[in-house]
């Protein structure tokens, strides 16, 4: 298969992510609609523990292999390639089974214990096939991005997400004369389908490749057997894990603890799970969708910085630190200036629910530093220093978890209380990063080109989003007050793109670089 540069790699993982990101909008829409809030909190309580159990399935084996693969392409060890991926399917397919069997037979008790609501039990009983599909796909995932080819990653996850898709709102209209709890663990149950359908691809693409490789195996210069590629893998791996887990784990003490210390504000059951619904099931959701940039740039990174890292090749690790900091910040930074001035609008606009738009304009700052934190945890993880992003993810998380205790249950803060807490945490967190790297590899960043110009433009679009405003609250009466909206953010979205043209922070050489022509 035909191998990507870092810029073209992220790309295509961009397309696709862009695409799953919009069905998956799509289908949380639909599910607003459906279930409405408390179904969608009552989901988003278990999700969490999910992905945490998911990660220990898992354990960072894929990320670590698309590592790994790279230096032994380097050196031409085809053999040890393929005990790489034959190390990772062993162990991550046994720790699958291990965790999905426990979960179903545990699943009464982990529903009535940790999450006080025995209606979350058929949910994650619905979601206990996906912890044994799952890692093994993300294994497959892992060999292709080891050899810079992102293609097989891209068309799998889409198929996963159309399945996924389909199946659960077949599902949610079928159970919904059984009640709301039948109707969230369908949701719990097309995540499976979807990710089984994604597995079959991959493995099509698996046996596409064999098929296509040359035969010819070097001889060993290094040892290949399966105890030590695990002992490699998991050298690489155990550090990333243990960061996801903290991220994870972080999120699931969310799900308990926002709800319960706004109930401690004063605020019902009912009040307070609607308020989370709003959080993390829409808010969190807005914010979190760019992320499909900063997913594709940190999945085309980490091979490409290993590659490099390998070879010594210091001239390239700053170049490509260089380009994904941009990007980034050119993501960044105009997204946060919208969501803090048109929180109700977008809201309204994705979910028909405006009254979540004030948490969204409080959260906007988060944004940037979220974007942030993900691509520079794929850097030093690319340059061989997890533990170090785990060091300063759990500060981060230390941050976050003590400001939501004690902020969110005064009742002159509650909800904001908690979005200080996040805020503070994912800032602390990218900030650490950002020295560790620098302490690493250099400071020598184009300021002009990577911080002022974007924040340049994203003043500017500050300035003329209020009178867009006015001169377009006209057509409210004339037209949908959503489409008016997506106007106004196409329009924006044009003008800050524009300025960055005229300016000249985007080239057409960068174009150029992202597409591959």
């Amino acid at each position: 298969m035909e191998k990507q540069s870092l810029l073209k790699g992220a790309f295509i993982l961009i397309i696709a992510g862009f695409i799953n990101r919009v069905l998956g909008f799509i289908l949380r829409i639909i599910l607003v609609q459906m279930i409405g809030d408390e179904g969608l909190g009552l989901f988003q309580m278990v999700y969490p523990f999910f992905i945490t159990l998911l990660l220990i399935s898992t354990a960072s084996f894929p990320t670590a292999i698309s590592k790994l693969i790279p230096e032994r392409l380097a050196r031409n060890d085809k053999k040890g390639v393929y005990q790489l991926l034959k190390t990772s399917l062993l162990f991550v397919g046994g720790m699958g089974l291990l965790t999905g069997t426990l979960l179903y037979f545990l699943s009464g008790f982990v529903s009535q214990n940790i999450f006080g609501d025995p209606r979350t039990r058929i949910i994650l009983m619905t979601l206990t096939p996906a912890l044994f599909i799952t890692p093994l796909a993300s294994s497959l995932r892992g060999f292709f991005q080891g050899h810079h080819t992102m293609i097989p990653t891209a068309v799998s996850q889409i198929t996963e997400q159309i399945n996924r898709m389909g199946s659960t709102l077949v599902m949610v209209s079928i159970t919904g004369y059984l009640g709301l709890k039948y109707q969230a663990a369908s949701i719990g149950l097309g995540i499976s389908i979807g990710e089984l359908s994604g597995l079959i691809i991959l493995l099509y693409f698996f046996v596409t490749h064999i098929k296509t490789d040359n035969k010819k195996i070097t001889p060993l210069r290094i040892k290949t057997g399966v105890f030590h590629c695990f002992k490699e893998i998991t050298k690489i791996a155990f550090p990333i894990t243990a960061g996801r887990l903290i991220n994870s784990l972080m999120l699931s003490v969310e799900a308990i603890l926002i709800p319960r210390q706004l109930q401690n504000s004063g605020l019902g059951v009912r009040e307070a799970t609607s308020l989370f619904g709003q959080l993390s099931g829409m808010v969190e959701q807005i914010i979190f969708f760019p992320t499909v940039v900063t997913i594709g740039l940190t999945t085309s990174l980490i091979p490409n910085i290993s590659d490099a890292h390998a070879r010594n090749n210091i001239t390239k690790i700053r170049k490509n630190y260089q380009d994904v900091i941009r990007v980034t910040t050119y993501l960044g930074f105009p997204l946060t200036v919208i969501f803090f001035l048109r929180g109700r609008e977008i809201c309204n606009l994705l979910f028909n629910f405006p009254a979540a738009g004030p948490i969204l304009s409080a959260m906007a700052l988060t944004a940037t530093f979220i974007y942030y934190l993900h691509v520079s945890s794929g850097m030093l993880n690319g340059l061989g220093k997890p533990q170090l992003a785990l060091l300063n993810l759990g500060i981060g998380s230390a941050i976050k978890l003590t400001g939501i205790y004690f902020l969110t249950p005064r009742p002159e803060l509650r909800i904001i209380g908690s979005i200080i807490s996040i805020t503070l945490g994912y800032i602390a967190a990218a900030i650490l990063n950002f020295f560790t790297i620098g302490n690493t590899i250099g400071y020598d960043l184009d300021i002009k080109q990577t911080l002022v110009k974007p924040l340049f433009s994203s003043f500017l679009i500050f300035i003329i989003t209020p009178y867009l405003s006015r001169i377009l609250h006209p057509l409210y009466n004339l037209y949908n007050i959503r489409l008016v909206t997506l106007l106004e953010l196409v329009i924006l979205g044009f003008v800050y793109l524009i300025t960055m043209f005229a300016i000249k922070a985007i080239t057409a050489d960068d174009i150029k670089r992202f597409t591959g022509n």
